[in-house]
């Protein structure tokens, strides 16, 4: 019988949107990306704590995107497609 090839190519999500398959609507999309705050604005945030910044500074992390993960998700059905989770260099 016929045999079925299923290429499946690896993405290098980051900050900035994928050409890439979605896996629920099965379409080739770029996807969207929205922030969202995650264990490193959070171990920044414990930093800034430890060191003094007690007076709002320390929800600085919770404001600056490159301090949040990314998410990324299709344009066309909307569902979510993978979290890029942001560590320290």
């Amino acid at each position: 019988g016929p045999v079925m090839m299923t290429t499946v190519i690896a993405q290098n999500f980051g900050e900035d949107p994928v050409q890439t398959w979605c896996p629920n609507c099965q379409t080739q999309i770029l996807t969207s990306t929205q922030y969202d705050v995650g264990t490193y604005a959070w171990l920044i945030c414990a930093i800034l704590c430890i060191c003094g910044c007690h007076l709002g500074c320390c929800l600085i992390p919770f404001c600056v995107p490159g301090c949040q993960d990314v998410i990324h998700s299709c344009p066309n059905c909307h569902q979510m497609i993978t979290r890029w989770n942001r560590r320290a260099a």
